[in-house]
């Protein structure tokens, strides 16, 4: 009895042992899922549409662009029904091969690689790589991000110009256009007196669209008056300026201009000595003159980088003006230097004036007002 009972004892772990040796044999080699199904383009492939039927291990479907072109798809898995799928795609009426393909398996869709025919060959330096989502699956929506913005003063709260200046950037564009519409008149007026510093502040507000009617559209079609534009011909201006791979000098500019309005905005008050707001007048009285329309800004940004929407040529022409566009000043249009260390004092200004080196030979790195030697 013991031997027998010892005999089934054995033979069960050997059983057991049997199982999991199956089950992980089939766990490495369980079979890919079908390529079987409708799949749709995600990405660079946003538009293209793609179907596909397995049949063993043949692969055939159907790939068809946004602009009506449609492939006939023709090939088979490598390696068995587990592999990737490769073939050669066929242009609907065509007679011959127009381009290869190959075909790799993905969580919630798969990777497609469209490889250009060269005299019947695959030609790999020109091929693209695609994503779809096979239709009916759902991507997990991810955790939405923390805000990026920073608590605005409440609604009826009224905005200091300095305050405004100093925290407009951080704040969602709809709290910068109901603070903005806060400013007192004077405050808006100068502002508006300096061409980049109400380009940047015109593209924020027109983001936010204010409400047809509010006093914040109120002011708003008081800035695009001046400008002789509207919000429909200046936002794609300015995307496009920001293409350009120039708009962090724009933004620059637009902030030291921002520092006069500021510095001005003291003197008025009696809170700077008066040699100081001497210093402050004369650095903004060349930017005032030389005033230029947002739009024209925007344009002149875009053709210096080569970025218009659709391929569309920069305009020539400032806008609603109908005059040609200066050519530019190298002094003017000058890269601005970087951004210096200011060990004493972390928030104050880097940025240089936006006027010829001629004019102002004198860099200033600190927050203005200026200082008079010995004043």
């Amino acid at each position: 009895m013991r031997r027998l009972a010892a005999g089934h004892a054995a033979l069960a772990v050997k059983l057991t042992a049997a199982v999991v040796l199956f089950g992980l044999s089939m766990a490495v080699r369980a079979p890919a899922a079908e390529f079987t199904g409708g799949y749709d383009g995600i990405g660079d492939a946003a538009g293209v549409e793609l179907t596909l039927q397995q049949v063993g291990i043949r692969v055939v479907g159907r790939l068809t662009t946004p602009g009506g072109s449609v492939y006939a798809i023709n090939g088979e898995r490598a390696g068995g029904d587990a592999g990737d799928a490769q073939g050669a795609l066929r242009l609907s009426g065509g007679t011959s091969d127009a381009a290869f393909f190959h075909i790799e398996e993905r969580p919630l869709g798969l990777q497609f690689l469209f490889i250009p025919s060269s005299a019947g060959k695959p030609d790999m330096a020109s091929s693209r790589e695609f994503s779809f989502l096979k239709r009916g699956v759902r991507p997990a929506v991810p955790a939405q991000p923390e805000s990026r913005f920073l608590p605005a003063p409440p609604p009826g709260a009224r905005a200091d110009i300095t305050m405004f200046i100093d925290q407009f950037r951080r704040w969602d564009p709809r709290d910068t256009t109901r603070l903005y519409a806060s400013l007192d008149d004077r405050s808006r007026g100068l502002i508006l007196l300096y061409d980049h510093a109400t380009a940047e502040l015109m593209w924020r507000i027109c983001e936010a669209a204010p409400a047809e009617g509010s006093r914040e559209a109120a002011r708003l079609t008081e800035m695009l008056e001046r400008q002789q534009t509207d919000c429909a011909t200046y936002l794609p201006l300015v995307e496009a300026a920001r293409e350009s791979g120039v708009f962090p000098e724009f933004l620059r500019r637009a902030q030291f201009q921002f520092e006069i309005v500021r510095a001005t905005a003291l003197c008025d008050r009696g809170e700077t000595p008066s040699a100081k707001c001497a210093d402050v007048s004369a650095l903004g009285a060349p930017l005032i003159l030389r005033w230029r329309r947002a739009g024209s800004i925007m344009a002149d940004m875009a053709r210096s980088g080569g970025a218009r929407p659709g391929g569309a040529p920069a305009p020539s022409t400032d806008e609603g003006a109908g005059t040609a566009v200066p050519e530019r000043n190298p002094a003017h249009h000058a890269p601005l230097a970087a951004p210096r260390a200011q060990p004493d004092d972390a928030g104050v200004s880097d940025f240089e004036p936006d006027i010829s080196t001629r004019t102002l030979p004198v860099q200033h790195p600190m927050r203005l007002p200026l200082s008079r030697p010995g004043g």
